[in-house]
């Protein structure tokens, strides 16, 4: 079993700590908060063997195997870079890192300590959107041709300054890579070209698929994902978490505890075996997607 410590005891938090706590690698060791009083709250709600409200501290426990960053996003790279400094493996929210240097940076890094390092992008480790790329895999829908998928929220309550001010703020950085993430995989090519108008994106691939990724938080969208091949159609609602899709008009459906279960059970078993780099959240995975973003 993998001891996880969850650094960042926010909103997401909560969700990331079930997928682990339904995971069937990895165990909740530890929370770390600036506050002691909310890591003992989550500690005692949560079963979790130890609570910190220092970050370094927390990593000096050698029992802790990996942590899950939950910081603010112009926080990542720093927390990234200070985990790996203790030779701890490393999976950050997204967006793991604001730009294509910092990105690099904190890889060469991870493989320098000799660390396991992945962007945490759900999306693509759910039980449904996993069968869809088997799916393409074996062609089940012929050629993939298009691609598109939106995800807009139009903010009705008061979100934290950082978002609007710092490295890493504005929509596509938030909720935008949900999409982008989603086109990309499905896509199962490189990005050759991409024309951005604000916030939506027009991504052509090398081998001809072309996506269309919108994002907001100025209006709302259907939040649906469609993709067309040469034989059939996928059409999939709320695509980053959902369990039913319509497939050639049929509906499929998964059974999914948590939607942070497989990301997590990925990393787990990866670095079991011994690995640094996911073989589907690679660094080049995610330096695609800020490729989309523009940095």
């Amino acid at each position: 079993m993998i001891r996880i410590g969850i650094y960042g005891l926010g909103k997401i938090s909560r969700r990331v700590i079930q997928g682990v706590l339904s995971s069937n690698n990895a165990c909740l060791y530890a929370v770390c908060s600036s506050s002691i009083e909310k890591a003992n709250i989550f500690k005692k709600e949560y079963q979790a063997e130890k609570a910190y409200d220092n970050y370094e501290r927390m990593l000096e426990d050698r029992n802790l195997d990996l942590v899950y960053i939950c910081t603010p996003n112009y926080l990542h790279t720093k927390h990234i870079q200070i985990a790996l400094s203790y030779r701890k493996h490393v999976v950050c929210e997204k967006p793991m890192c604001v730009s294509t240097k910092e990105l690099n940076d904190c890889f060469d890094y991870a493989k320098r300590q000799n660390c396991f390092l992945m962007e945490a992008h759900k999306t693509v480790f759910t039980p449904l959107n996993q069968k869809l790329f088997e799916m393409i895999s074996n062609e089940e829908f012929g050629e993939i041709k298009s691609i598109d998928a939106q995800y807009a929220t139009r903010l009705t309550e008061q979100i934290s300054d950082w978002h609007f001010s710092r490295p890493g703020s504005g929509c596509m950085f938030d909720i935008g890579v949900y999409p982008i993430c989603y086109a990309n995989r499905m896509a199962k090519s490189s990005i050759f070209r991409v024309s951005r108008f604000q916030d939506e994106a027009l991504i052509e691939y090398e081998n001809g698929c072309v996506a269309h990724i919108a994002t907001s938080w100025d209006v709302d969208m259907e939040n649906t994902a469609h993709i067309y091949g040469t034989k059939g159609s996928v059409s999939c609602k709320n695509f980053w978490k959902n369990t039913e899709a319509a497939v050639n008009g049929s509906k499929i459906t998964v059974v999914q505890e948590s939607d942070f279960t497989g990301e997590i059970e990925h990393a787990c078993t990866c670095i079991e075996n011994g690995m640094i780099e996911s073989p589907v959240m690679s660094r080049k995975a995610s330096l695609e997607i800020l490729k989309v973003i523009g940095v």
